[in-house]
């Protein structure tokens, strides 16, 4: 994942509510992938571990903020304990075709949260984060974001 990329997503997740948060998790899992696909086209080892344990690191994620009051979430967790075992056995066989079963499967389940996603009306998670607003002013190149700046941002003693 390139520093551009982790900027966006961390700037991403200050505005998302609950919803917005899983699909950004889902794009992260997806560059990870790539990032795994890559790393084993260039026969580097070391970019390849690091690529799963970040991969895993976002599926476990999802396992561990499942609500278990909720008959699809047992469902869930095995799913996402498939696809972690699937990971693991990109390392050992040396293969990604367990990658890229898992990828099609994750992008179907990608579909189905993106679609609940936009019944979802609730505010951004976090409640004191800076605004950004896109599309006051451009760049020679890309769009130009402004912050909204706060000074009632943190602790106050």
């Amino acid at each position: 994942m390139t520093k551009e990329q982790k900027q966006d997503f961390t700037r991403r997740i200050t505005q998302a509510n609950r919803s917005g948060l899983v699909l950004i998790k889902f794009e992260m899992l997806f560059v990870y992938f790539d990032d795994i696909c890559e790393a084993f086209r260039q026969n580097d080892k070391e970019k390849l571990k690091s690529g799963i344990h970040y991969a895993d690191a976002v599926i476990k994620s999802f396992q561990e903020t499942l609500d278990f009051r909720y008959e699809i979430a047992g469902q869930l967790y095995a799913l996402y304990d498939f696809h972690r075992r699937q990971l693991a056995k990109v390392l050992m066989r040396h293969s990604l075709e367990e990658l890229e079963q898992s990828r099609k499967m994750l992008r179907r389940l990608y579909a189905a949260f993106e679609a609940a996603a936009r019944q979802d009306t609730s505010g951004p998670l976090m409640k004191n984060a800076q605004q950004v607003y896109a599309g006051y002013t451009y760049g020679k190149h890309d769009l130009n974001e402004s912050l909204d700046i706060q000074a009632s941002r943190g602790f106050l003693a």
